[in-house]
């Protein structure tokens, strides 16, 4: 991104407020896209509800249907999340571009100009799909997901929406 001159990372977008809106739309659609895909493979989507009967009693338990209405829901409360997720990474970065050890070896014009840089930027890229996982595992199971597909929820999610542009060089941009 230029702006008179500048040229910034990209993940610095974050840090624009006017563009926290374009942002969170965007990650909405992705987010929307990809649980609906994976939901539809696994045959979630738009399951009747199921009364199971118990023996003497005959207590009545539902089990929530997972309609657009749901998928929706949750894909919006995943683009907040992950907007936050991105955005703790790049508070992240600059604390690794402001630490004096490594200030010196940081390098975001070109990423991959030594191995710190690139070992930074890949640890930032690999906490912030960990923090995505774990969130999109534990929204799996609210889902009534069993334990497998809500870890398949969470692994596609988490290596899907990382902030893999922190891996772009501002090099790219000029």
């Amino acid at each position: 991104m230029t702006t008179d001159g500048l040229v910034f990372p990209l993940w610095v977008l974050h840090f624009i407020p006017r563009l926290v809106p374009r942002i969170i739309i965007i990650k909405f659609i992705i987010n929307t896209v990809i649980v609906w895909l994976y939901l539809k493979k696994h045959k979630k989507l738009n399951r009747l509800k199921i009364y199971c009967f118990r023996a003497y009693g005959s207590e009545k338990t539902t089990q929530p249907e997972i309609n657009r209405r749901v998928v929706f829901g949750y894909a919006l409360k995943a683009a907040v999340f992950s907007y936050f997720a991105d955005f703790l990474g790049g508070v992240v970065m600059i604390g690794f571009l402001k630490a004096a050890p490594l200030e010196k070896y940081m390098d975001t014009y070109l990423v991959w100009s030594n191995w710190v840089s690139g070992f930074v930027h890949i640890f930032i890229v690999l906490m912030v799909g960990l923090l995505i996982y774990l969130y999109h595992r534990g929204m799996g199971r609210r889902l009534t997901l069993d334990r497998t597909e809500a870890h398949g929820l969470g692994l596609i999610m988490g290596i899907f929406t990382a902030p893999w542009f922190f891996f772009i060089p501002t090099a790219w941009l000029c």
